[in-house]
C-alpha cells in the first residue's frame, strides 16, 4: 500500500467543510484501497517559524504542531505540501486599526525559503525516495479577515518559485493558476463566506488536480 501524506493548513484539513468534503477525504476515495491518504493539515498554520523582538513565536508555525510530526514520521511515499497562505498576512486587526505584530508574517517574508526548505529536508530526511509535490496555493477574494490579501499571496507565490528553481527533484503542482482559470465568478461562486478557503467544489478541484498530478 502507498502511503500519501498531505501537509498543509486549513484548506488541506477541511475549514469549513464535512470531513467528507476535504481534499484529502476525497482524494482516498479516488486512489482507493491500494493507497492510505493521510491528512496532516491543521488550521491557521504558516511556513514561517520565528521569533518577534520580545521572544514570543510568530503566528502558528506548522513544523511546531502534533500533525506535521506525524506527517513527517509517517515517512510517505508520496507528500503534498500545500503551505503559504497563512504567510500571506500583515496581522491587520479586523477594525483596521492597527496590526497585531506577532501575527505580520508578511515582514518575515525574507525568512520564508528557509524554513519551508527545511519542511523539504525533514521529508527527504525520513523518506529519501519520496515523491514530493509542491502546491501554489489557491486565490485569495476579497476576505472578510483584512490581514489576508491577494497582494502579500503574488509574494508569497514568488518564494515557492524560487524554491522550485532549488529543488528541481521536486514536482509542483499550481493550484493557484488552476483556480485563476475557472474565473472570477466561478471563484466567487466556489469559495466560503469568508473568501480565503473554497467551498466543496473547490476542494473537489483540489483533489482531482492532485489526483491528475501523483498518478
Amino acid at each position: 500500500m502507498k502511503k500519501v501524506v498531505c501537509l498543509g493548513d486549513s484548506i488541506t484539513e477541511g475549514f469549513g467543510l464535512a470531513a467528507e468534503e476535504a481534499y484529502p477525504y476525497l482524494l482516498q476515495k479516488h486512489l482507493g484501497e491500494e493507497y492510505e491518504v493521510i491528512n496532516a493539515g491543521v488550521t491557521a498554520h504558516c511556513v514561517i517559524n520565528e521569533l518577534n523582538a520580545d521572544g514570543g513565536v510568530m503566528g502558528l508555525p506548522y513544523v511546531r504542531t502534533e500533525r506535521y510530526a506525524q506527517g513527517i514520521a509517517a515517512a510517505g511515499d508520496i507528500y503534498v505540501v500545500m503551505l503559504g497562505t497563512n504567510d500571506a498576512q500583515d496581522g491587520l486587526w479586523d477594525d483596521g486599526n492597527g496590526k497585531d505584530p506577532n501575527s505580520d508574517m508578511i515582514s518575515m517574508i525574507h525568512r520564508f525559503n528557509f524554513h519551508y526548505q527545511s519542511i523539504l529536508d525533514d521529508i527527504r530526511r525520513v523518506a529519501p525516495n519520496a515523491e514530493i509535490y509542491m502546491v501554489y496555493p489557491v486565490p485569495v477574494l476579497n476576505c472578510i479577515w483584512p490581514k489576508h490579501q491577494q497582494k502579500y499571496l503574488d509574494i508569497v507565490l514568488e518564494h515557492l518559485k524560487e524554491l522550485a528553481a532549488a529543488n528541481p527533484t521536486v514536482h509542483t503542482i499550481d493550484m493557484y493558476g488552476t483556480f485563476r482559470a475557472k474565473g472570477q465568478e466561478w471563484l466567487e461562486q466556489n469559495y466560503q463566506e469568508d473568501r480565503l478557503h473554497p467551498g466543496a467544489e473547490g476542494a473537489a478541484l483540489i483533489a482531482k488536480t492532485v489526483l491528475e498530478a501523483i498518478c
